[in-house]
């Protein structure tokens, strides 16, 4: 019975001391597509970080679309921190040709650990197009990550929020390797007795 609870104690504390970090890792870039095949409209995306940043913004990553409606609908609309989504104040990327599969494609910096997707659709029009397929890349333009028919509608309040999924295989910290031998080691010495 004391090897048993003992046994069950290690779990626990090497359960807790490796998931020190966890959200979905090595995220070079993120592509939005219209999931419904209708026009392609973006008032914001945000991609936080496991620092509790928000990488998808101008300051940590770069957008690009193959068209736009005009020149204050650009990709760059989507990744400029405001969150309000009226096309008439210049606040939203809009696509230029309509039901053509077009792609907002949002490249980060640097390779990224992610732990929240958020995306923020149109505010003054048109919201039940903001219906979106999101696919997360790594380096190599391999999938890591597809989320599909994310709604930011009026009736989701033109705004959908996801936690990503936590693929980050932890190597086990020193201090829990520690605790893990000297409770093996316990346990050992009890048998002996």
């Amino acid at each position: 019975m004391k090897i048993k609870k003992t046994i069950t104690a290690l779990a626990i504390g090497f359960g807790i001391a490796s998931s020190a970090h966890a959200g979905l890792i090595n995220v070079k870039s993120i592509e939005v597509k219209n999931a419904i095949n209708d026009w392609l409209q973006v008032a914001e995306v945000n991609a936080f970080n496991v620092g509790n940043i928000d990488v998808a913004s101008t300051s940590y990553a770069v957008a690009s679309a193959p068209d736009t409606w005009s020149s204050f609908s650009t990709p760059n609309k989507a990744i400029d921190d405001i969150t309000a989504g009226s096309y008439g104040a210049g606040q939203i990327f809009h696509e230029g040709n309509p039901r053509t599969g077009d792609t907002l494609t949002i490249v980060f910096n640097d390779v990224q650990e992610l732990n929240l997707f958020s995306i923020f659709g149109r505010t003054d029009c048109c919201s039940n197009r903001d219906v979106y397929d999101i696919t997360f890349l790594d380096a190599a333009g391999d999938t890591l990550y597809f989320i599909d028919n994310l709604q930011a509608t009026a009736t989701q309040n033109h705004m959908a929020s996801v936690e990503l999924p936590n693929t980050n295989q932890q190597v086990p910290e020193p201090g829990s390797l520690a605790l893990l031998g000297l409770g093996l080691l316990g346990l050992a010495a009890s048998r002996r007795k």
